[in-house]
């Protein structure tokens, strides 16, 4: 694998939407690809309690925005377009881009289907969301963001 880039969800992939504080080991992994050079991007939904605006917010005040490169916000229900976007700003080739989410039918879903390598974050709320035809198989499963330090 050529990685170059990394999406990122926001939602239990980097922040705990419950308890809104940063997943325990997010920091020391976005401080780690930073370090390895990879671009850091973040794509995120958000729901009927939070305006686009305060999420942008939430991004750039907590101590992980000064490792993200770019991120992209919505409030649609797919995230396809948002990771377009990220995708066409990043300027990279199918394979240079790791997609890293907890929910199979999100961006890993995308990333699969558009031959991008994929990191399922196996934990939380959707851990049982299995793979299937539609979503196709991740490329790596991992249970916690510590793991990802590994991959690349």
């Amino acid at each position: 694998m050529n990685i170059k880039a990394i999406i990122f969800d926001w939602g239990r992939t980097l922040y705990d939407v419950d308890t809104k504080k940063e997943i325990s080991d997010a920091e020391d992994v976005l401080s780690y690809c930073k370090q390895k050079g990879y671009k850091i991007c973040v794509a995120s939904l958000v729901r009927a309690n939070t305006t686009i605006e305060e999420r942008e917010n939430q991004i750039k005040a907590l101590p992980l925005g000064k490792y993200i490169d770019m991120f992209e916000v919505s409030g649609e229900k797919e995230k396809d377009s948002i990771l377009e976007k990220l995708i066409k700003k990043l300027n990279l080739k199918k394979g240079e881009i790791l997609f890293v989410d907890d929910r199979i039918v999100k961006s890993i879903k995308y990333g699969n289907i558009n031959d991008h390598p994929t990191a399922w974050l196996k934990s939380g709320p959707f851990a049982n969301e299995l793979p299937n035809m539609e979503t196709g198989t991740p490329t790596f499963i991992i249970e916690t963001l510590s793991e990802l330090k590994t991959l690349i």
